[in-house]
């Protein structure tokens, strides 16, 4: 009696009681936390491609700009796997190991083995991330190449993508890519990378591998910078470290730091608290507890040089996608948060100007975030920014600064992103004739969508094309050549968003599809307004409980307020223990918020200077 009693009440507990209960066990990567693995190729067509070996300084580079929460390893590749540096938490050991490691780092092995280098870097990996967001930065020059036995090297390649690649996507891996030659298997590269949300990048030259692996640290550390104009940058008092990067030309003057006061340092001049690494091609600056103030760098003018920050007050976003479709809108969220906890103090928030900056993309440029309780912002005034991104034209490189700032402080986030085409359709000369292929984006589109496709012979009037489906996509030949074809998709995008468009024309090359004339728009007669009648709200009351079921709901309603009060006392507890961690925890804002009110009147709006 009692149990069924229990077991009744329970199937009546309020929704968000049993969501509390089961969100309360899920665990989820956390922020800032990320495990990252190098694949090098050292085959030995790297002799021809890094003949100088700047893989050796654009890995020390990465490691020195890798920050706390980091777990990372490296490995080495040709015929054989070589795990270089095992997997372990980032720290001064790691990086002096890593630095020294690189020394071997050459090209004496013969074939590339990419398969095996992705399945023995990610062999530990299972399942959804747990703590660490999980990535792979894979750089090679080559194809796959495994044996001289005819078609293995081939049915490696196949196995890469029906077997290991699935793998991957199920196991939560961002695979990045760099191709280091013209030659390299640049369609397998741009898979790897697409299915599995990374970034893919083509290199011309070996000089170009550090900046190419500072924009993959990007992606995968996505650190907190403060902006670097004209080679000054502004340090406030809630930056523990800053690291500064800066890139040097073979015929500069030595890299020289000034700090707020007027000390200056340099790589053969340094105090406690300043770690310099000079390495080919860039310096390399640790600050340890910061001056606060305006510093100085004096080095060359160069739009890769950096300054990247540890600090308690940070800027967090939510996931923001390398892969989008054109015309897909993605909600991004941005802010700040203060060991961790989303600052949500008024005095502090109407002093901020959250926005975006997006370049590399025609019609873009600064966008405005909200917290307003507006278009997709859930709540005004919660300390979260919302924007809704999106473009409406294919481009291959689109970045996205996110920035906060404010009278006495600046956070900076860079993003990188593609937009892509959702298809890709193009008129080829068949065996038989003139041909429509068409090819699903796999970066962007789910499997599973549906594509009709049509000719106009007569204009307005679509006859439409017979479609055989193909590896990665669909054939159709076309019924006559000069008459333009079309394409319409339906299909769900990987972010979730339904995608139902027309494409074309499409014409042979050299052909240009015939002028449309939009008909003038028809004029709308407006109906006339109909009345409603008015009508009296109808108020039914509630029937009587029956004795027996009123009755029934004592016992769970007494065990409901035993379970509240220990509740209460429970979060009591928890309050008074709390309390006295975010004393400490809030002194770095208020001292933030009082300096910037020193700087501002009442409401918060910037003094003129007298």
């Amino acid at each position: 009696m009692l149990m069924s009693q229990i077991k009744g009440w329970a199937t009546r507990l309020p929704v968000w009681v049993l969501a509390g209960v089961i969100i309360g066990g899920t665990v989820a990567a956390e922020p800032g936390k990320t495990d990252v693995r190098v694949l090098i190729d050292i085959s030995g067509s790297m002799r021809q491609n890094d003949p100088q070996n700047l893989r050796r300084p654009a890995l020390r580079m990465l490691s020195g700009l890798l920050q706390p929460g980091t777990r990372a390893g490296v490995w080495t590749f040709a015929r054989w796997v070589n795990n270089l540096v095992p997997v372990a938490e980032v720290d001064s050991d790691w990086k002096k190991r890593t630095q020294s490691l690189s020394q071997q780092i050459a090209s004496p092995g013969q074939f590339t083995n990419i398969e095996e280098v992705l399945d023995r870097a990610s062999r530990d990996w299972h399942d959804a991330p747990a703590t660490h967001a999980r990535h792979l930065v894979l750089l090679t020059d080559g194809m796959v190449d495994v044996s001289k036995t005819p078609g293995e090297s081939e049915a490696s390649r196949a196995r890469i993508i029906d077997t290991l690649l699935p793998r991957l996507v199920e196991d939560g891996v961002k695979v990045h890519t760099i191709a280091l030659s013209a030659r390299a298997d640049h369609d397998l590269m741009q898979e790897i990378s697409g299915m599995t949300g990374g970034w893919y990048q083509q290199v011309d030259k070996a000089a170009d591998l550090q900046r190419v692996f500072l924009r993959m640290f990007e992606k995968v550390g996505q650190p907190d910078t403060v902006p670097l104009e004209g080679n000054r940058f502004v340090i406030d008092g809630a930056v523990d470290e800053a690291t500064v990067l800066a890139f040097r030309a073979a015929d500069s003057p030595a890299t020289r730091l000034s700090s707020p006061s007027g000390e200056a340092f340099t790589d053969s001049d340094l105090t406690a608290g300043v770690a310099w690494f000079r390495d080919e091609g860039y310096d390399l600056i640790t600050l340890d507890s910061p001056e606060k103030g305006e510093w100085v760098l004096e080095a060359d003018l160069d739009p890769d040089n950096r300054v990247m920050i540890v600090t308690d007050l940070k800027l967090q976003t939510s996931e923001v996608p390398t892969h989008i479709a054109v015309g897909e809108q993605t909600r991004i969220e941005a802010s700040l948060s203060n060991r961790g906890k989303v600052v949500t103090r008024q005095a502090f928030l109407r002093l901020l100007d959250v926005h975006a900056v997006a370049s590399g993309i025609d019609g873009l440029g600064k966008l405005t975030m909200n917290d307003a309780g507006e278009v997709d912002d859930v709540e005004a005034g919660d300390g979260r920014y919302t924007l809704r991104f999106g473009a409406d034209q294919p481009a291959q490189d689109v970045e996205l600064l996110v920035t906060v700032e404010s009278p006495t402080f600046m956070r900076e986030k860079r993003y990188r992103m593609v937009v892509h085409d959702p298809i890709d359709a193009l008129v080829e000369t068949g065996p038989d004739g003139p041909v429509l292929a068409i090819a699903l984006e796999k970066a962007v589109m789910q499997p599973g969508a549906t594509v009709t496709a049509w000719q106009e012979l007569v204009p307005g009037e679509g006859t439409p094309l017979e479609l055989v489906e193909t590896e990665g996509g669909w054939r159709a030949p076309l019924l006559v050549t000069v008459s333009p074809s079309y394409v319409q998709l339906s299909g769900t995008t990987r972010s979730g968003t339904l995608v139902d468009r027309q494409f074309g024309p499409y014409m042979p090359e050299g052909i240009e599809p015939p002028e449309v004339v939009e008909p003038p728009p028809a004029e709308e007669e407006e109906a006339p307004a109909v009345a409603e009648p008015a009508s009296e709200p109808i108020v039914e009351a509630a029937p009587p409980m029956p004795e027996d079921e009123a009755s029934g709901w004592v016992l769970p309603a007494v065990i409901f307020g035993v379970f509240n009060l220990l509740l209460i006392a429970g979060g009591l507890v928890w309050f008074f223990i709390r309390r006295r961690s975010t004393k400490a925890v809030d002194t770095a804002l208020d001292d933030l918020i009082e300096a910037t009110q020193s700087q501002t009147g009442a409401d918060g709006v910037q003094e003129n200077a007298a």
